[in-house]
């Protein structure tokens, strides 16, 4: 394995030389970069990160926080991550915090001992202790949120989608449609980051001169290790047995909305002609299931490699937008009509 030094000698330079041309460093003259990058090549040298962080102080890495890997919707962010890292040459961690706020602080107080260069952060908790740990952390070193935790005020980076909007849109297109009897699936009360989508129905009835009713609002109670799909089943058969069901359904996330499709087909419910479900993400099984699910599309791939971008332009000292906010579009599939 060759190493910096048999670089420095095939082209005939110093070895600080060598390292000012992987740094590309100003200074060194364009026949001195040639030779340098020609001997590279032909030494097939790749260079030491580790090394290479002792002397910069940087370590080419950064992490990826999520509150849990089963969600789909993590797993289609980290690819537009990995897009924009890997093109800088940068590797992601991702790291599961099980939607805990204790492993989250935990996690993070690792991983800056490990002198990742910067942090994308997905948390489900928003409680005055958490966020001034948060705030005082992107102080610390270059961290984007993925949710909408902070007001614009605060003088973090962020990137997310609206989903007040998005949720309030939906409601307008089923009333529009002649659906006005709609219920909501909310997720468990620890994931208070999309209580914003639950707000934009509420006010999506208000613009629609609907009633809120109690009963046509379902909240998942499950926390540990939840299977969605399954927790739509559980709602979908709470909103069976009402007296008077809803006549359209949105749920706070893809998959619980899938879930509740699956279970009400399977009880003889006719989607849409009996109830319409309208899902928010669009995660890519959205349009993979029968009939494929109408949703809320937040731009997740795309929202990934903002991030990153941001992150990576924070760490390498550049200019860059610290707020990025995508609107929802409303994706019409069939389970509406």
């Amino acid at each position: 394995m060759s190493t910096i030094f048999d670089v420095a000698k095939a082209a005939g330079v110093s070895k600080s030389t060598v390292s000012r041309v992987l740094n590309g460093e100003d200074g060194v003259k364009e026949e001195t970069r040639i030779a340098v990058e020609k001997a590279i090549k032909e030494l097939k040298y790749s260079p030491s990160y580790f090394a290479q962080g002792i002397r910069t102080g940087r370590t080419k890495t950064i992490a990826m926080m999520v509150p849990e890997y089963t969600n789909i919707f993590y797993s289609e962010m980290f690819r537009g991550v990995e897009d924009v890292a890997l093109e800088y040459g940068y590797m992601v961690l991702v790291c599961n915090t099980e939607r805990h706020a204790n492993a989250e602080i935990e996690y993070t107080k690792e991983l800056l001992k490990r002198k990742v260069d910067g942090i994308i952060y997905n948390t489900y908790s928003n409680s005055e202790a958490m966020l001034n740990y948060l705030k005082e952390l992107s102080r610390q070193l270059p961290v984007v949120f993925t949710n909408k935790i902070f007001s614009e005020s605060d003088d973090v980076a962020y990137v997310y989608t609206d989903g007040f909007k998005g949720n309030r849109r939906a409601v307008h297109y089923l009333y529009e449609h002649g659906r006005h009897k709609i219920g909501y699936i909310r997720n468990t009360s620890d994931i208070s980051v999309i209580e914003e989508r639950y707000e934009g129905y509420l006010q999506g009835l208000k613009d629609c001169g609907l009633p809120y009713r109690e009963e046509f609002v379902y909240r998942i109670t499950q926390k540990k290790e939840p299977d969605y799909i399954k927790l739509g089943h559980e709602a979908a058969e709470y909103f069976i047995g009402l007296e008077e069901r809803p006549d359209a359904i949105l749920a706070a996330i893809d998959t619980l909305a899938i879930g509740c499709v699956q279970h009400l087909q399977k009880k003889g419910v006719r989607i849409p002609e009996d109830m319409n479900i309208i899902g928010f993400d669009n995660i890519s099984l959205s349009e993979m299931i029968e009939p494929p699910l109408t949703t809320i599309s937040q731009p997740i791939r795309r929202m990934g490699q903002k991030a990153a971008e941001i992150v990576i332009a924070k760490i390498e000292g550049r200019e860059t937008e610290d707020h990025i906010v995508f609107d929802g579009e409303l994706i019409v599939r069939e389970t509406t009509n």
